[in-house]
């Protein structure tokens, strides 16, 4: 009889182990599909959005046909989790195509969303090919923090329906929270919200500047970093675990999930390691993915981190990702004020002793 023990684990150790061998093997085990860098929100810290009008001087969008012929490919060469996102996926009139082509290859598909345009004929199209999981990404707990923020009327009446919707339809959802000095107040809101539907939650108060044409200025927006009393940072690091402090490495990109298993796919169809990461870039057309993929990986392969980073005091508590570190430097081997700025607050957040 055939040991079924390693079956038995259950299908997150399976795909853990999936993911080990693919980052022993070179294999794109996961891709990011930026279908877009159009959004019917104008949010005002945002990366990647571009308007119609802004987008021919800096690419152009793939085409459903096109996004769908490399799909065939990278499920070839072994990409089985697959994100698809924008801007705002849902407002490409031909999503539907290419998701329903996507989906009937096989992908486990997650879709990255800001739920305002889910509505309730999208869940019954939904529910005949249910993505594997959504994400939404919440601006507030109020009409007023997504006016704000978004630049939209009725946003989180709206989102809200969404994820009625969704909990109806038994599709899976998790979300994710973008603070700024314009929703901040509503942290607590927004955590109320998210245990009411028994929904999974994290928030970021890290803005990251903007790539690949856009041109949001993150600094306005930017939440000042004060550290809590001392009774809430005991919180904080008794609820941490072993995030911090980090082992020393040489190497920045084996910090990467990203790193040898993964990539980035942007609107205009360049193949980077990551949303954030703009340098090494490699075009794809139908039927170059597996070469541009192979080429990729040896480019990654001449990155180094900045020199300044192996003596850095707080090097242990540094998010040391390159795709940031890129974004906030425009390149891969500087740093800059705001991204050692944050290492340091980590450092007096959960390394510094609280006697001091």
């Amino acid at each position: 009889m055939p040991d079924c023990g390693f079956w038995e684990e259950g299908i997150d150790e399976y795909m853990q182990h999936l993911r080990k061998t693919a980052f022993e093997r070179s294999i794109p085990f996961k891709g990011g599909f930026e279908l877009t860098p159009r959004c019917n929100f104008n949010c005002n810290m945002c990366y990647v959005h571009l308007s119609p009008e802004q987008i021919p001087s800096v690419g152009r969008e793939l085409t459903a046909e096109e996004w769908i012929a490399i799909g065939k490919e990278a499920q070839r060469a072994g990409t089985i989790e697959l994100t698809l996102t924008g801007g705002e996926p849902f407002v490409r009139p031909d999503f539907r195509e290419i998701y329903e082509a996507l989906h009937d290859m096989g992908f486990l598909i997650q879709i990255f969303s800001n739920g305002y345009m889910i509505d309730e004929e999208t869940i019954g199209w939904l529910k005949r090919r249910p993505p594997r999981t959504m994400r939404f990404t919440l601006y507030g707990a109020s009409d007023e923090s997504y006016r704000k923020v978004c630049g939209v009327e009725n946003g989180f009446t709206r989102v809200k329906h969404s994820v009625e919707l969704l909990r109806q339809a038994q599709i899976p959802l998790y979300l994710v929270a973008t603070f700024t000095k314009e929703n901040e107040h509503e942290f607590e809101a927004v955590y109320r919200f998210a245990a009411e539907y028994r929904l999974p939650i994290a928030h970021t108060t890290s803005l990251i500047s903007p790539v690949r044409g856009a041109a949001a200025d993150v600094e306005a927006h930017q939440i000042e970093r004060i550290l809590p009393p001392t009774e809430e940072i005991r919180k904080l690091r008794a609820h941490a675990g072993s995030r911090f402090p980090r082992k020393p490495v040489e190497d920045f990109l084996k910090v990467c999930g990203n790193y040898r298993c993964g990539y980035w796919m942007t609107w205009s169809g360049e193949m980077q390691l990551c949303a954030f990461l703009s340098e090494p870039s490699v075009p794809v057309r139908p039927g170059t993915f597996q070469e541009s993929w192979e080429r990729l990986l040896m480019e990654l392969e001449s990155l180094r981190q900045p020199q300044k980073c192996h003596s850095c005091a707080y090097e242990r508590y540094c998010e040391r990702c390159p795709g940031v570190l890129y974004a906030e430097s425009g390149a891969s081997d500087q740093t800059s004020e705001r991204f050692c700025r944050q290492a340091e607050y980590n450092y007096l957040l959960y390394g510094k002793p609280l006697d001091e």
